[in-house]
């Protein structure tokens, strides 16, 4: 058990806990919406802090980050735990479950951990994701910031549904951020997350206000989010709040969790593929490997610089620095040119 940051006590020993925007009262003995946040006597403590579900050595394009060191790995955890109950859930044995009901777990203090990652082989880092990281906040933080203090590179894969007080605390510790927007619709969130849209727009502003690197993934989901007006209007707020050159994966549904509808049309993918190129630079699509659209493109004289095979990727128009070899426009930020991409 471990002391959680972002709460006070209130009467009767209940206590409020300000982590994400539930903002849950919590009575003692009781836990909060993401089931692992819990009141022991007045003191908000977190159930899972060091203990790790799971752990693997994964590509970076697998987060999904396309511009953030691709063709590298990186060493990915989670635990126990979610802050929203997405009926399509596709990590749900991980996410929607508390500690009780968790079955393998691996036991690590932060720096541990680190040490690990340090001395995994062709590892860049560490990445939190799986289930939702921000519900092993205190973890994550000590973790990251231990990583960033011997060169590790570090990356959330998140649904956004943090307060702005404990996201500001994970910028710069946290260096590249892949946010889940559901749909642009609060209806959506409401009915099939057990949420709200609102702070998830505004955790993604804040994030690309910071100077950490930011991609965004939406699940498309036949006959839920898959409305070509409703996407524009979402296509159109990402280029104008975070940028056009934000990039967005679309991912192709697979029936799942409490969810069993049909999968994504190839065809609805790559409907929205073209729409979102009229305001973005950078679409991808995920789940569903077919022709170039998994490859990067430069946005200014669109020479190919990066062919993707599932998750292997050959550079085949970027110097060494990540920068289009025809124009010299600067796409990829983040290169490490000296790793095996093979």
């Amino acid at each position: 058990m471990h002391e959680a940051l972002f709460y006070i006590e209130s009467k009767d020993k209940e206590v409020s806990c300000h982590l994400c925007p539930h903002n849950c009262l919590i009575e003692p003995d009781h836990a909060g919406d993401c089931q692992v946040r819990i009141n022991r006597n007045g003191v908000l403590v977190s159930d899972v802090y060091g203990r790790l579900e799971a752990m693997n050595l994964d590509p970076i394009e697998k987060k999904a980050l396309f511009h953030f060191y691709p063709g590298t790995k990186i060493l990915s955890v989670g635990t126990a735990g979610c802050n929203l109950h997405c009926s399509f859930c596709q990590n749900h044995p991980l996410s929607q479950c508390g500690v009780s009901d968790s079955k393998a777990q691996h036991f690590f203090a932060p720096e541990d951990l680190v040490d690990l990652a340090k001395q995994t082989a062709h590892n860049i880092g560490v990445a939190f994701t799986y289930n939702e990281p921000t519900v092993n906040y205190e973890f994550m933080l000590s973790a990251a910031v231990n990583a960033r203090a011997v060169g590790l590179h570090t990356v959330m894969v998140s649904n956004g549904y943090i307060n702005p007080e404990p996201l500001s605390s994970l910028l710069g510790p946290i260096e590249a951020f892949n946010i889940d927007l559901k749909a642009f619709n609060p209806k959506f969130y409401r009915s099939y997350c057990k949420g709200k849209l609102d702070p998830v727009l505004k955790a993604i502003k804040q994030i690309a206000g910071s100077a950490c690197h930011l991609e965004l993934t939406t699940l498309v989901i036949p006959g839920l989010n898959d409305d070509l007006v409703e996407f524009e209007h979402l296509c159109k707020w990402i280029a104008n709040e975070t940028g056009s050159s934000t990039v967005l994966h679309l991912s192709r549904y697979f029936p799942a969790y409490q969810l069993k509808l049909n999968p994504t049309p190839a065809e609805t993918l790559f409907l929205m593929y073209d729409l979102a190129k009229n305001f973005l630079h950078h679409v991808y699509l995920g789940n569903l490997f077919a022709g170039d659209y998994g490859d990067t493109f430069c946005p200014h004289c669109n020479t190919k610089l990066i062919e993707r095979d599932r998750y292997r990727i050959l550079p085949v128009g970027m110097d060494k620095h990540g920068a289009c070899e025809h124009c010299k426009t600067n796409v990829i930020k983040h290169y490490l040119n000296e790793y095996d991409h093979s």
